[in-house]
């Protein structure tokens, strides 16, 4: 797990070339603390750095970047290659070779030496973006991971030289980058809280999509271009595929198999020459993690949680039950308002583009905490996607069918009707029955009410804000619907390609990698992703509750009154803290004098929103964070190149 970087087609004085890739080196050493280093091709004009983060092969066997042994191929590497001691295994079959070190690194370089890229990628399990130079083809080659899990910025100087780097701020290094707002990504920001790859918040700079391979091939003039952009993986065609040749054994057939598949993943997974652990919330995914590591492991593994005083948003109490029966060394942190205020200020630092999901403040407090005690740790990421875990399946599905019932006026005269109707006093209305939020729920609720169809209404489900609210003659699509799979699967997957890609992982890698912290997702493994898009439905829905087949492998290990409850997510109290502890930082980075009617943004709707908010008329934490997130990062902007 490191951080990479490197210049493509230099067109400037070697010298400054050195120093620009190592200026570049020097902003990415929180994601590799342990060793950096550099490889430079003058006559090529390719200038690679590499931060590493030692996991495996402690040694100087592992620097990088790192020469194959036929001396063909340079590569700077980023991630785990799981089972790359059995791909050593398959090159010996092929050649005789002898290893300088034990790191995947090596496996990987010289498994593409020896199969090539487009087979070396159909073998190897793993969380990766690298990228190598072939100096026989004089062609650069740069990769992603099949989720998305690592990631890879591609920075295009219009075509004249190209320049990649594990996070966006190491382009604020090289001279001709000029930083200008994408409004495309901007837009995707608001409606989402995130940006969506391949967009970026500056033009001329890309996302490499995962599951992707860029290729850059040298021209008789001597300039590089893009010969090709080559899906190498695709999750669309699988789902498709495995859910029309579906699992055909029984369900109870179905658990043992997962079991036996989730053990084979951990084992690649806790392949490790340093301390690795658990994230446990105690919920379904990161327990059931826990307890099959648990299980395999001779001695105590280390788990880890993070709690909060307000109750609603406190699962730590839970996961101390788990890790108290599975028999873990567990450790709690409990996040207070001031340790969330000490932090939201460096969220710009941490994660270099706007981001604005609340789970980011206690996921980096969390991997705060862990990297005091580990240097690896997984968690049970990906599990709600591939498995159905979100509430909000359920809730599109079974609702939009009850209201597509109605014709459309009806609903819209009934949405008018409802938006004249206070949402403070339908609050207090549903807390006699014990409802909370119901009118901030109806009320955020009539945004879908009218929509025609399931598509349109999960889009409208997760936005932030609508397209031309906050900003102007924006549109931001993200979501595409398939006849070829259900309405669950379809959400399911719209998840897979958007949700999972640009913010659970984000959040993960750009938490831990703030504190040199390597994650890993055995969910995502390629293996058990073909194997849950092969499920059929009732696999892993039963009586309108998600994670079936999940829940039932890990019933053997827990019982269910420990992890049998409503789901709920891993986020902060935002709704109370911006109307107390949090209120002043908020007050400033929305006032006039920062938030301008005539800036990006509408001011005057934000500052409307805001009041609501703190009157207590509405309940906007949705809304506002993401505009707080975007204030935050837009003043920090300055610092970034110091």
């Amino acid at each position: 797990m490191c951080g990479i970087s490197g210049i493509i087609g230099w067109p400037g004085q070697s010298g400054e070339g050195v120093s620009t890739i190592k200026k570049m080196i020097n902003s990415l050493h929180h994601r590799g603390p342990d060793d950096n280093g550099t490889w430079i091709d003058h006559t090529n004009k390719i200038y690679l750095g590499h931060n590493r983060l030692s996991i495996l092969d402690l040694s100087k066997n592992g620097y990088q970047p790192m020469v194959s042994k036929c001396s063909r191929y340079i590569m700077t590497f980023n991630g785990e290659i799981y089972n790359h001691l059995s791909i050593r295994n398959l090159i010996k079959k092929e050649k005789n070779i002898s290893w300088y070190g034990t790191s995947d690194t090596e496996s990987l370089v010289e498994a593409i030496s020896c199969f090539g890229l487009k087979k070396t990628l159909t073998l190897i399990r793993g969380m990766y973006s690298f990228c190598f130079f072939d100096k026989k083809e004089k062609s650069v080659y740069l990769v992603r991971d099949l989720h998305g899990e690592k990631p890879l910025y591609f920075l295009n100087l219009n075509n004249k030289y190209f320049s990649f780097a594990s996070e966006i701020n190491a382009f604020y290094h090289i001279r001709d980058f000029k930083p200008e707002i994408n409004q495309e990504a901007l837009s995707c920001f608001f409606k989402r809280g995130w940006i969506a790859a391949p967009l970026a918040i500056w033009k001329n700079v890309s996302k490499i999509m995962p599951g992707t391979f860029v290729k850059l091939k040298k021209n008789q003039q001597g300039k590089f271009y893009v010969e090709s952009l080559n899906k190498y993986w695709d999750c669309a065609n699988i789902s498709i595929k495995n859910q029309q040749n579906p699992y055909k054994k029984t369900f109870e057939k179905s658990t043992l198999d997962l079991e036996d598949l989730l053990l084979e993943v951990l084992d690649g997974q806790s392949l490790s020459d340093v301390p690795l652990g658990v994230f446990l919330s105690g919920g379904v995914d990161s327990s059931l993690i826990a307890a099959l590591m648990q299980k395999t492991s001779g001695k105590k593994i280390k788990t880890f949680s993070i709690g909060f005083s307000d109750k609603n948003y406190d699962e730590s109490n839970f996961a101390a039950r788990v890790a108290s029966h599975i028999n873990t060394d567990h450790l709690k942190l409990e996040a207070r308002p001031k340790d969330a205020l000490n932090l939201i200020e460096k969220m710009p630092f941490v994660y270099s583009e706007p981001f604005a999901d609340s789970s980011q403040i206690p996921t980096t407090l969390l991997c705060g905490l862990v990297r005091q005690h580990v240097k690896v740790a997984l968690s049970g990421d990906g599990g709600d996607e591939l498995f159905t875990g979100y509430n909000r399946y359920l809730f599109a599905h079974n609702y939009f069918k009850i209201l597509n019932k109605y014709p459309r006026k009806l609903r819209q005269t009934f949405v008018f009707i409802l938006k004249m109707t206070s949402p403070k006093l339908i609050n207090q209305i549903g807390s006699l029955v014990n409802f909370k939020r119901l009118g901030d729920k109806l009320h955020k609720a009539s945004e879908i009410i009218p929509m025609e169809n399931l598509q349109d209404f999960y889009e409208a489900l997760t936005t932030y804000w609508p397209d031309n609210t906050i900003i102007g003659n924006a549109k931001t699509n993200t979501i595409n619907f398939t006849h070829q799979l259900g309405d669950i699967e379809n959400m399911m997957l719209a998840d897979q390609l958007n949700y999972l890609p640009n913010d659970i992982l984000v959040k993960g890698d750009r938490a831990s990698m703030s504190f040199g912290l390597e994650t890993r997702a055995p969910f995502l493994d390629r293996k058990v992703t073909e194997f849950a898009w092969s499920l059929p439905t009732n696999y892993r829905l039963n009586n309108n509750n998600g994670k079936r087949i999940l829940k039932e492998i890990l019933y053997k290990y827990v019982p269910k009154n420990l992890v049998d409850r409503p789901k709920q997510g891993f986020g902060m109290p935002v709704n109370e803290w911006l109307r107390g502890p949090l209120r002043d930082w908020a007050e400033d980075l929305l006032s006039k004098s920062k938030l301008p009617d005539e800036d990006l943004l509408n001011g005057y709707l934000v500052r409307k929103t805001w009041d609501e908010h703190i009157s207590g008329t509405r309940n906007w934490e949705y809304k506002l964070w993401p505009v707080l997130m975007w204030q935050q990062w837009k003043f920090c902007i300055k610092d970034f190149r110091k």
